[in-house]
């Protein structure tokens, strides 16, 4: 294993936790972009690796342009859901009924 796919592996993992652990929307955010970083990053390494970079190169600017459209939406909910509660909290989104 490439010493540069033990850093996206590493990545993933610290996205990961933050995605879990944290309560607040934008850090969960934040942690789900990490974590893509360290995928796109492990794509390339292993395009590099087998020979096959142009095809890992166009699968991660697919992902790019995929998580720049997720990423543009999960932050219009982030926005929305602050201007419902005045808060960032997942708690506060849990106590909503409706």
């Amino acid at each position: 294993m490439s010493p540069i796919a033990g850093v996206g592996i590493t990545l993933f993992v610290i996205g990961l936790y933050a995605t879990i652990t944290r309560t607040n929307l934008l850090q969960v955010v934040i942690g789900l972009e990490i974590m893509a970083r360290g995928v796109s990053l492990v794509f390339v390494v292993g395009g590099a690796l087998t020979g096959t970079m142009a095809a890992a190169q166009s699968v991660v600017i697919t992902s790019i342009v995929i998580e720049a459209v997720t990423v543009a939406i999960a932050l219009s909910l982030v926005v929305a859901a602050y201007h419902h509660n005045q808060s960032l909290s997942v708690t506060a989104l849990r106590r909503l009924k409706g």
